[in-house]
């Protein structure tokens, strides 16, 4: 058996980058991203700072709002409204995940972004590929090879079901999973791609993955994928961190230069 294929997430967002910068440079205006930041999450300040580098890379303006962690959802989407207002934002995202005392209202919380400025695609009428799923679809593009058999564990909720939606539209047959599915050996087992969104660390083991599949783990900020064990068997496999990661952040770019270029159209 060939050795696997470990996708260089940083090397790929960097290709993608460079192109982006290009054609943010034919732009009229220059985007402008707004990220909503509640509370002192290590793992979101961390995902926004790499947003915000790579924002600057490729000539995005992007702009960070605070808020405490006890902060009133009523406060919040006053904010998002006054985003909503602002012609000169051109996207406008809320690092996930709230805080335990706002989580319940996630979807208030979503819901108050005006569609075409939903960059990370996560309201149902977004007209933007959520960032991840986006990402996915990129990576997929990457691999040497691909069987017809797909399987995402961690189908449930809107970004799972996107997830499995845009991946049957690439004429694949896709299982979609629950993590806790009693059943999950043996069809993971079964599927020429594995795509794990499960949040659970090391469920998707070696024995679980067949000879030569192509394993992509959006487990963050640890794996859903026993890396060690999986890259023995898997054709192509994502690491984390390094993997999917730097490209949904490119993704998330990606759409928002889409809004710019769909709002110069309109004018």
């Amino acid at each position: 058996m060939q050795k696997a294929i470990i996708f260089d997430g940083r090397a790929f967002a960097a290709e993608k980058e460079e192109k982006l910068a290009k054609r943010v440079q034919t732009l009229k205006i220059v985007p402008k991203l707004a990220s909503l930041l509640i509370g002192e999450d290590p793992a979101s300040h961390l995902y926004t700072s790499l947003k915000r580098k790579a924002a600057k890379r490729v000539g995005i303006e992007f702009e960070v709002k605070n808020f405490n962690e006890d902060v009133e959802v009523e406060e919040v989407v006053q904010s998002i409204k006054v985003l909503n207002r602002d012609k000169s934002v051109h996207g406008i995202m809320v690092q996930l995940p709230l805080p335990a005392n706002l989580k319940s209202k996630t979807r208030f919380v979503l819901y108050s972004i005006r569609p075409e400025r939903d960059v990370d695609g996560l309201k149902r009428e977004s007209p933007f590929t959520p960032a991840a799923v986006r990402a996915v679809i990129h990576i997929l593009g990457e691999a040497p090879s691909l069987g017809k058999k797909a399987i995402v564990i961690g189908s449930k909720g809107f970004f799972g079901s996107k997830l499995v939606e845009k991946l049957k539209e690439r004429d694949l047959r896709v299982l979609g999973v629950d993590k806790e599915d009693k059943n999950l050996k043996s069809k993971v087992e079964d599927a020429d791609i594995v795509i794990s969104a499960a949040g659970v660390p090391n469920l998707i083991t070696g024995d679980m993955v067949k000879n030569e599949a192509v394993v992509v783990d959006l487990g963050a900020p640890q794996g859903d994928v026993l890396f060690d064990e999986v890259v023995k068997k898997a054709s192509f496999v994502t690491p984390v961190p390094g993997g999917v990661g730097p490209v949904t952040v490119v993704s998330l770019l990606e759409n928002l230069v889409e809004a710019v270029v769909k709002l110069q159209e309109s004018d």
